[in-house]
C-alpha cells in the first residue's frame, strides 16, 4: 500500500481546525447530531431573499467538495461579497460525521444517507429534511464525489466533474423546478467550457425515490448533484477541489440573476453521459510466459489508516467491456523479463511491484 500525502482524509476534528483557520466558525453552529453522537454543523450566510441549500459528505469518504464549500465561503466573508447581500445559504459540510471519521460511504449504522430520504430512518436523514422543510430553499445543492472510472462521454477523458439534475418521476419528465435545473447546469457547462478544456460528463438521471435529490425535486425544489471527478495526475484531488470551487461560484452568480437566464434544455443534454469504462493504470507491453504481450488494468483501493489514506493496487479485469486507462505504463520500459499472467492478481500485483514503484503515480 502506498500513502498519499493529501486533503483526502477530512475527519470531523480536521473541519473544525478548518473552519476556524478560515474564519467560518463564527458563522458555525450545531444542527444536531449523528448516530456516535458527533455535531453535524451547519453555516449560515446572507440576509438575501433567496434562498440556496448546500450539503456534502453525506459520504464520509467524499471529501472534495467539503473543501470546496471551506475555501468558497472563506473568500466570500473575507470579501464582503456582494452576493451575500443577495442571497440567503446554509451550508452543511459533514451531514455524515461518522462516516467522515471512518472514511466510509455509510454512516455508523451502515446505512447509506442518500437512500433514506423517504423513510428517513437516521438521525441524519432527519436533520437534513427538518431543515430543508424548515429553511425551503428556492435550490439545493447535493455534493459528492464520484470514482476515477468516470469518463466524459464514449472517450478516453475522465470525467472532472459531472452534473445532474435529478428525476422526479419515473418518466424522468421536465416539469418547471427540473427545467430550471437543467437550465442553470447548462449555463455553468458553458461558462466552464469557455474557460477550460476540462472534461464534464452528465450522472445517470434513473429515478431513484430513496435519493435526497430526486426527492427535493419531488417536492418541487429545483436540486443540482454535482460530483467531484478525477484528473489522472491528481489522485488528491487538489486541482478539482479548485474547479469545484469555480463552478459554485458560477452557480451563485447565475441564481443571483436566475430570472434573466432563458430556458434551455439543450445545452445540458449535450453534456456526454458518464461512461464507467476507466481504470486508474492500464499497463501495456507485459510479457507472458508464452512471450505474448499482454496488458492489466490496475484501479487503486482507498484505505485509511490512522489519518491517512493508502492506496493499495489490485488487478481489475473485464471481458464485458472495453476498458482504457487513466496513465498508460509502458511494462517494456521497466523490464524485459517474463511474468506467469496465470498466478492470482495479488501475486501477480506483488511480482509487478518488483519493476514499477506504483507511488510514482500517485500525486
Amino acid at each position: 500500500m502506498y500513502a498519499l500525502n493529501n486533503k483526502r482524509f477530512l475527519s470531523p476534528d480536521i473541519l473544525d481546525r478548518l473552519l476556524h483557520k478560515n474564519r467560518l466558525d463564527k458563522y458555525t453552529s450545531v444542527l444536531g447530531y449523528s448516530v456516535e453522537n458527533r455535531p453535524i454543523l451547519l453555516s449560515s450566510f446572507g440576509s438575501g431573499e433567496r434562498k440556496v441549500l448546500f450539503w456534502s459528505q453525506m459520504h464520509g469518504n467524499e471529501s472534495t467538495t467539503t473543501r470546496s464549500l471551506i475555501q468558497l465561503f472563506s473568500d466570500l466573508t473575507l470579501k464582503n461579497s456582494s452576493l451575500l447581500d443577495d442571497l440567503t445559504i446554509k451550508v452543511i459540510y459533514q451531514l455524515n460525521p461518522d462516516g467522515c471519521y471512518k472514511y466510509s460511504r455509510l454512516n455508523a449504522n451502515g446505512v447509506d444517507l442518500n437512500r433514506d430520504a423517504v423513510k428517513r430512518t437516521q438521525p441524519e436523514s432527519k436533520l437534513l429534511f427538518s431543515l430543508f422543510k424548515d429553511f425551503k430553499p428556492h435550490f439545493c445543492i447535493n455534493l459528492h464525489d464520484q470514482r476515477s472510472i468516470y469518463a466524459a462521454g464514449d472517450t478516453k477523458l475522465p470525467a472532472m466533474m459531472s452534473f445532474l439534475a435529478p428525476s422526479y418521476d419515473e418518466s424522468k419528465s421536465i416539469n418547471e423546478f427540473r427545467q430550471k435545473a437543467i437550465t442553470m447546469i447548462g449555463s455553468i457547462y458553458k461558462g466552464i467550457k469557455t474557460k477550460t478544456n476540462w472534461s464534464v460528463g452528465r450522472y445517470n438521471d434513473d429515478f431513484n425515490i430513496n435519493c435526497f435529490g430526486d426527492f427535493f425535486m419531488s417536492k418541487n425544489t429545483p436540486t443540482i448533484l454535482l460530483e467531484a471527478g478525477h484528473h489522472p495526475n491528481d489522485f488528491g484531488r487538489n486541482i478539482v477541489v479548485h474547479e469545484v470551487y469555480k463552478s459554485l461560484l458560477m452557480f451563485l452568480n447565475l441564481f443571483v440573476c436566475e430570472n434573466q437566464i432563458k430556458s434551455n434544455t439543450e445545452t445540458y443534454f449535450s453534456i456526454p453521459k458518464n461512461y464507467d469504462h476507466l481504470r486508474d493504470i492500464e499497463i501495456i507491453n507485459i510479457r507472458s510466459l508464452s512471450g505474448l504481450s499482454n496488458k492489466l488494468f490496475v484501479q487503486f483501493h482507498e484505505i485509511l489508516k490512522g489519518d491517512k489514506i493508502y492506496f493499495s493496487p489490485y488487478i481489475e479485469n473485464e471481458s464485458s467491456k472495453e476498458l482504457y486507462g487513466n496513465i498508460i505504463i509502458d511494462f517494456s520500459k521497466f523490464t524485459n523479463k517474463s511474468i506467469d499472467l496465470k498466478q492470482n492478481n495479488q501475486k501477480i500485483i506483488e511480482k509487478l511491484k518488483l519493476f514499477l514503484d506504483f507511488s510514482l503515480f500517485l500525486k
